[in-house]
C-alpha cells in the first residue's frame, strides 16, 4: 500500500515542535545516524509457529530503565514501533526508515519519526514484541489484536509479550546496525498460577469486605468468537453479615480505569480502610464521628483488547459491553450478595473515563439506574472533544489559523501551560500500535464512540499523521454524542427529557487539565436549551483540575452525598423515584441497533462501485458524452481511476476523490465498444481494491 511520500508541511512543523518540547536524551551530538537499522530475532523457543504484532523499539538515555517513563509529556525516549507478519523464530525482522514514511506497513517514530533522525550519542535500547491473535467476530469481521490477561491491557510489555534485554549502545551517526534478540517473556505479577478462574479478567484472593467475582459473559464470547470475562471488586460495609435475610444494601457502581485488585476507592485518605472497616467515621472538619453509610461498592474489571476499559457500552467495534455488565454481571452480583436490586438503589459514579461511563450508563439504562454523579467526565458532546470543535474543524491537530491544538495542559501561577498537543499524543500513540491498537486514549475512543471501518477496525475520525477530519466518520459518532442522544430522544416513545430530569449530576473543574470542561459545557449548553436551566445538575468550580472525588468533597462527604440521594428517592424518601421513570421503553445502546448502524455489515453496505450512464445516439466515432460517480468508500482512502475501452484501458490514470462527478467522451470506440469506469482505492490498513462500474455499449 502507498503511503503519504513526505509529511505534509503542518505536520512536520508539529513533528519539529515535539522534538524541541520533549527529546532530552543525553545524546554526544546532534549528527543524526543516517542508515540506523534495528535487526530482530526470535530466540529458540519463544515461539510456536507464525504470528503477526507489533514492535515499538525505545531509546531510552544511556544508563536508564526504558520503562521508567514512557508518558508523552514527559519521556526523555525516542520510540519507534512497526508491525510485523508472519513471524517466527527463524525469521529476522528489521526496522529501518526509509524516504517514505509507513505508519502501517514501516517504521514510525516519536518525537523524531524516522531512525535516521535519530542524534548520534550513548543510549539504553530495548524492543518489544505485542503479538496478535486473530479472531472472526459473529458479525463477519476479522481482525488482529492482543487480548489483555487481567494485566489492564498495557499499550507496551503486557501479558505474554516478548522483550529483549537492555543493551547499551552508542550511535555513530553513521550506517549501523543494532542486533536485538527477544529472549524473554512477560508475566504479570497479578498472578502466580493460584488465580481462581485463570487468566481472562482473572480473580484475586478474597478479604474480609473486599471479594472478586468473575463470569464468562455469553453476549461477550459469541460476539468475539472466544471465551470472553467480566468482573467486579465488591466492597461490602461493615457488618455484613451473608447470613442475614432480611438487611439489604443499596450498590455504589464506581467506574474507571482497570482497578486490579484494589477496590472501588483506589486513592482513599489513609484512614479510609480502617474507617470503612470499623463501621465509624472519624470525626474531622468540624464533623463529629459518625457510622460509616451502609453500602456495598463495586468497581468493574472488564479490559478490552483495545484498552484497559471497555467504556461500559454496547459499542460496534468492542462488542456488548454494556449488556455484558449490566445485564449479565450486575443479575450475578444480585444473586450473590444482598443488594437492594432497585433503580434507586443503584447509583453510578466515576471520573474522567469513569465520568464518561457513569453519565452514559444512566442515560441509557435509566431503567436500571437512579442516577449518575460523575466527575470530569470525557466529551459528553462532540462539539468539543476535549479542546477540538470536532463537528466544525477540517483538522483535529491545528486550528484555523494553523496554531497546534493543545491536550494536556498545567496551570503554573495561575498561568497555562501546554504540556502536550493533539499531534504529539496521536503520534506517540502511533509507535504502539496502529488501526486503533496502541491501548492509549485517543486510539480507543476512536474504538468506543466509532462504527467499524471495512477493514474491521475502527472507522477513525481523522487521519491519524496528518490531523486531517473526516467529517463523514465523525457523523457516526454521534450515537454516542451523550447530548446529541438526549435532545434527539427528549420527547419521543424514550421521552428523556422527562425519564432523566433531575437523575444526572455532572462536575468538572475550569482548569481541567484535559480541556474536560469544554465538553461538559456544552452539554449543559444543550440541555438547558431545551430543558430550561438546570434540567441537568451541572457544577463548574473554578480553578479546579481533573481528579478528586465529586465536586472536590471530602471522600465521606461524597459518599453521605450519594446516601442521602438514594433515602432521598427510596420508597420511604420524600422525592420516591417514579415507577413510570425506569420503564425498559427508556432503555437506549441496544446491540442489535449498534450493529446495524456501525458494524460490519454496515460497513459492507457504506460501500458502493463505480456507476456510468449516458451515451444515447452515439456514433461509435465521437460526439457523445458518459457521466459517472466514483463510487462510495471508507473516509481517507485514496483514489485512482482509469477509463476502459471493451475491458482495455484508455488513457492515463488520474486522481480522484470522494464524490466527484466525472465526464468522458470516447473518441477511438467502435460500435461495438463497451466502457467502463475503474478506481482503486488505497488506505492505510487496508488491502488495496479496485471496483469497476457497470458497462455501456456503444451504439449507434
Amino acid at each position: 500500500m502507498q503511503f503519504l511520500g513526505m509529511l505534509s508541511s503542518n505536520v512536520a512543523a508539529v513533528t519539529a515542535a515535539v522534538a524541541c518540547l520533549h527529546w532530552t536524551a543525553s545524546a554526544q551530538s546532534t549528527n543524526s545516524s543516517s542508515g540506523l537499522a534495528i535487526q530482530l530475532s526470535v530466540a529458540n523457543n519463544f515461539l510456536n509457529g507464525t504470528t503477526d504484532g507489533h514492535v515499538t523499539v525505545m531509546f531510552a538515555p544511556s544508563g536508564t530503565d526504558p520503562l521508567e517513563d514512557t508518558d508523552v509529556t514527559s519521556s526523555p525516549n525516542l520510540f519507534f514501533g512497526m508491525n510485523v507478519f508472519g513471524v517466527s523464530a527463524a525469521k529476522t525482522m528489521t526496522l529501518a526508515s526509509t524516504n517514505a514514511i509507513n505508519a502501517v506497513t514501516g517504521v514510525w517514530g516519536f518525537p523524531v519519526v524516522s531512525l535516521n533522525d535519530v542524534p548520534a550519542g550513548n543510549y539504553s535500547v530495548q524492543a518489544y514484541f505485542t503479538k496478535y491473535e486473530k479472531v472472526n467476530r459473529s458479525d463477519g469481521s476479522s481482525i488482529s489484536v492482543h487480548f489483555p490477561c487481567g494485566d489492564g491491557a498495557p499499550n507496551v510489555d503486557g501479558f505474554g509479550s516478548l522483550t529483549t534485554a537492555v543493551l547499551n549502545v552508542s550511535i555513530s551517526g553513521d550506517p549501523q546496525s543494532v542486533d536485538l534478540v527477544f529472549n524473554n517473556i512477560t508475566a504479570t505479577e497479578a498472578f502466580t498460577g493460584k488465580e481462581i478462574g485463570g487468566c481472562s479478567q482473572g480473580n484475586y484472593e478474597d478479604t474480609e469486605n473486599l471479594k472478586y467475582v468473575k463470569i464468562r459473559s455469553e453476549a461477550l464470547s459469541k460476539f468475539w468468537g472466544r471465551s470472553m470475562y467480566v468482573g467486579a471488586n465488591i466492597l461490602l460495609p461493615a457488618g455484613y453479615d451473608p447470613n442475614d435475610t432480611e438487611t439489604r444494601y443499596p450498590v455504589i457502581y464506581s467506574q474507571g480505569h482497570w482497578p486490579a485488585d484494589a477496590g472501588p476507592f483506589r486513592y482513599p485518605s489513609a484512614n479510609f480502610s480502617d474507617a470503612w472497616d470499623n463501621g465509624t467515621i472519624p470525626a474531622e472538619n468540624g464533623k463529629p464521628a459518625r457510622p460509616t453509610p451502609k453500602m456495598i461498592m463495586v468497581s468493574f474489571r472488564h479490559e478490552t483488547p483495545f484498552y484497559d476499559d471497555s467504556y461500559g457500552v454496547n459499542t460496534a467495534n468492542l462488542g456488548p459491553y454494556g449488556d455484558a455488565i449490566n445485564d449479565e454481571l450486575i443479575p450475578y452480583i444480585e444473586k450473590n450478595f444482598k443488594t437492594i436490586p432497585e433503580p434507586y438503589a443503584r447509583i453510578q459514579i466515576g471520573g474522567s473515563t469513569g465520568g464518561w461511563i457513569s453519565a452514559a450508563s444512566a442515560i441509557f439504562r435509566p431503567d436500571l439506574f437512579g442516577a449518575c454523579f460523575s466527575s470530569y467526565p470525557d466529551s459528553l458532546d462532540f462539539h468539543r472533544h476535549q479542546d477540538i470543535p470536532l463537528y466544525t474543524n477540517t483538522n483535529a491537530y491545528l486550528r484555523a489559523n494553523g496554531s497546534a491544538i493543545p491536550s494536556i495542559r498545567d496551570f503554573e501561577n495561575d498561568t497555562q501551560v501546554i504540556l502536550a498537543t493533539v499531534a504529539q499524543e496521536n503520534h506517540w500513540e502511533l509507535t504502539f500500535g496502529t488501526q486503533s491498537r496502541s491501548s492509549l486514549q485517543w486510539d480507543v475512543w476512536n474504538t468506543v464512540f466509532g462504527v467499524q471501518a471495512l477493514n474491521g477496525y475502527p472507522l477513525e475520525p481523522w487521519n491519524k499523521v496528518t490531523g486531517e477530519i473526516y467529517p463523514y466518520a465523525v457523523e457516526y459518532w454521534k450515537h454516542l454524542d451523550l447530548a446529541n442522544y438526549i435532545v434527539t430522544n427528549w420527547n419521543n416513545s424514550r421521552n428523556l427529557g422527562k425519564v432523566l430530569s433531575g437523575r444526572l449530576y455532572i462536575y468538572v473543574g475550569t482548569w481541567d487539565d484535559y480541556f474536560l470542561n469544554e465538553g461538559v459545557q456544552e452539554f449543559q449548553k444543550r440541555t438547558d436549551a431545551i430543558g430550561g436551566a438546570g434540567w441537568a445538575n451541572i457544577t463548574i468550580l473554578p480553578e479546579k483540575p481533573h481528579g478528586g472525588n465529586y465536586q472536590s468533597r471530602e471522600i465521606w462527604d461524597s459518599l453521605e452525598l450519594f446516601y442521602d440521594w438514594i433515602q432521598d428517592h427510596g420508597p420511604n424518601g420524600t422525592t420516591p423515584l417514579a415507577k413510570n421513570v425506569t420503564l425498559a421503553s427508556a432503555r437506549g445502546n441496544n446491540f442489535t441497533e449498534v450493529l446495524a448502524y456501525g458494524g460490519h455489515q454496515a460497513a459492507l453496505q457504506r460501500q458502493s462501485p463505480p456507476s456510468i450512464t449516458g451515451g444515447d445516439h452515439c456514433d461509435g466515432a465521437g460526439g457523445c458524452v458518459f457521466q459517472a460517480s466514483v463510487g462510495r468508500w471508507d473516509p481517507g482512502v485514496s483514489l485512482e481511476a482509469q477509463w476502459l475501452i471493451s475491458g482495455k484501458p484508455v488513457g492515463e490514470v488520474f486522481e480522484v476523490a470522494q464524490g466527484d462527478s466525472l465526464s468522458y467522451a470516447p473518441t477511438t470506440a467502435t460500435k461495438r465498444s463497451s466502457i467502463q469506469l475503474q478506481v482503486t482505492g488505497r488506505k492505510l490498513g487496508y488491502v488495496d481494491e479496485t471496483r469497476k462500474s457497470n458497462g455501456i455499449q456503444l451504439r449507434r
